[in-house]
């Protein structure tokens, strides 16, 4: 199982964040001395000032082309204006231009030597490049021209460590210590620089003496993981347990704790922790969905525990009701669990919270397909069409559903209108071709219906569903019945344990008088279908059984078909076989 503690490895992870921080207009003033510009304005000269002023009122209000104008009319009255320099810089960079965002930076930079801040974004344009060797000498340049700002020397050991350098990092760290003096967090960047240096017993040393220096948590939290990673449950637990005493929500402690108590097979105090961390805001909610599709895959384990996992994924879903990913997660799990009623109310809530989003609404509507609520889905699918029409898969959704609740004729038109839509997207164009091959031949439309076939296999030969069906109708009307068996036999090769390709293909070979090589596809077709088998299933099966002349077999098969279809044709043909028995 994946660890929660991975995220402490990157606790002092440089942030790239602050070259699109935002600065309040409260605090213009300070930023405009900050950038040297105020001992620059020239009060006789407004208009300098007003094009810059202009220009970082654009700025702020993303009028990006607005506020390039204003400020290169600032550089025109004063070609050294470091702060008009700097923001087209950062404009040149919201447009993706690196290297003229680097000429303004670079220039900023020349016309005030003072400003370190443009040096760390010249920095930072080199780290875009991936020009890190170049951004590690801007930084340590700054180090040595800015001793005292503790800031630079860990943006440096980060550039250091993103260049594998770790014992210049390990040199850094210790300056850092001289200058500033040890603390729980260069404890921590010493035992990852430790880690990576591949000296792994000396950083479990040094994390045991930030955890008893400190008393930190978390330290107490990665020290329990080692012990644990290498089998010492106990001491694993007594750490995880000073963890807690330090701090009660140390989550990555709970986690450890959990994680020991499964592999123990105490799973009574397994669950227990595994509630506190799905109940838990602060625990990331992609870490716990993560953590429970990892578990979901363990089959046994959660049909042993359903109550259980059932109370995890509650938990989960409860602590992040607004998360989508949760939310599809908790559903795909009630279906599972035979909760289809839990599992659509919480997709029409999903759907309720979000009314705008596509997924959220093709999500409730895929279970009420797979519920096979036809008249749910179709009044859905017309709501749907009004938020956001001429969508493809909206109006396949409502094709379909059409289709079931006998609208042939509508369920046609719509995906007739399908097919312009997705003309440049083969896998739905073919796709689309095959339902239409399909409701053709349901209106009694041969020709049209095997045309649509030719027409989805020209776009992809391998539509399973397009080669069973059509494989099928040619079987059914006595037609090609060898083009039949070429096309039915591709199905079983991509999918040979699907009962409907089998059920097809062992009909073609009864047709092809091959009844015992039928008789062996429909045994298969029977271990792969269970025990609820279609009525024209068993009664195929019954036909080549009574071919072999297996005719106590066959006629058990028929009286299965007639429990489950009253069908007065099919009751004449049983009748019929009767009489045509053979010694």
């Amino acid at each position: 199982m994946r660890r929660f503690n991975d995220y402490l490895c990157a606790y002092f992870a440089f942030s790239m964040s602050k070259w699109f921080r935002l600065f309040p207009s409260i605090v213009l003033s300070f930023l405009l001395l900050s950038c040297g510009l105020s001992s620059k304005i020239n009060l006789g000269d407004r208009a300098e000032e007003f094009n810059f002023m202009e220009g970082l009122s654009g700025f702020y209000k993303e009028d990006y082309a607005y506020a390039a104008d204003c400020f290169k009319r600032a550089l025109k009255m004063n070609p050294q204006n470091d702060a008009a320099l700097f923001y087209m810089g950062k404009i040149r960079f919201a447009y993706g231009d690196i290297p003229h965002a680097l000429a303004y930076m670079k220039a900023a930079a020349q016309a005030d030597t003072s400003n370190y801040w443009y040096l760390t974004q010249i920095a930072q344009l080199y780290m875009k490049e991936e020009k890190t060797d170049k951004a590690i000498e801007v930084y340590e340049d700054l180090v040595e021209r800015y001793p005292r700002k503790m800031d630079l020397y860990y943006d440096l050991a980060n550039l250091y460590l993103n260049h594998r350098a770790t014992d210049k990092a390990m040199e850094l760290l210790n300056r850092i210590e001289e200058i500033g003096g040890s603390s729980e967090s260069s404890g921590f960047y010493r035992f990852n620089l430790l880690l990576m240096q591949d000296k792994r017993e000396e950083a479990i040393r040094w994390i045991g003496q930030v955890a008893d220096t400190y008393a930190s948590p978390r330290a107490f939290a990665i020290l329990g993981d080692s012990y644990a990673e290498s089998g010492q449950d106990s001491l694993a637990l007594v750490n995880y347990r000073q963890a807690l005493a330090a701090d009660p929500d140390c989550m990555p402690a709970i986690f450890g704790q959990a994680e020991i108590y499964r592999m123990k097979r105490q799973f009574d105090l397994f669950f227990q922790n595994m509630y506190v961390i799905m109940d838990h805001p602060d625990v990331d909610a992609s870490m716990k969905r993560d953590y429970m599709e990892q578990l979901m895959q363990n089959r046994a384990f959660v049909t042993t525990f359903l109550p259980q996992v059932d109370s995890l994924f509650t938990k989960m879903y409860y602590c992040h009701p607004t998360d989508t990913a949760v939310v599809y997660l908790f559903a795909g799990f009630l279906v599972q669990a035979g909760k289809e009623g839990d599992a659509v109310e919480v997709l029409e809530q999903n759907v309720a919270r979000y009314p705008q989003d596509q997924r959220a609404w093709s999500q409730y509507m895929s279970i009420h397909y797979f519920l096979q609520n036809w008249d749910k889905l179709y009044s859905l699918a017309v709501e749907v069409e009004q938020r956001f029409p001429k969508d493809p898969n909206f109006l396949t959704m409502k094709g379909l559903a059409s289709w079931q609740i006998g609208n042939i004729l509508e369920a046609t038109s719509l995906f007739e209108s399908v097919l312009p839509m997705v003309k440049d997207k083969p896998e739905l164009l073919a796709q689309t071709w095959s339902i239409l091959g399909d409701l053709y031949h349901a209106s009694h439309q041969s020709k049209k219906s095997f045309k649509a076939y030719d027409q989805s296999l020209k776009i992809d030969p391998g539509q399973t569903g397009a080669l069973n069906n059509y494989a099928y109708f040619l079987a059914l009307a006595g037609k090609k019945l060898q083009q039949a068996y070429e096309m039915s036999k591709k199905t079983i090769d991509a999918e040979p344990q699907n009962p409907t390709y089998l059920d097809t293909f062992g009909w073609i070979l009864y047709l092809l008088d091959r009844p015992q090589e039928a008789k062996a596809i429909f045994r298969q077709v029977l271990v792969y279908g269970g025990k609820e088998q279609s009525a024209e299933v068993l009664d195929h099966y019954a036909e080549v059984l009574f071919a072999l002349k297996d005719y106590d077999m066959a006629f058990i098969y028929w009286e299965q078909a007639r429990a489950k279809e009253k069908n007065p044709e099919l009751e004449k043909k049983i009748a019929l076989r009767k009489t045509q028995m053979k010694p």
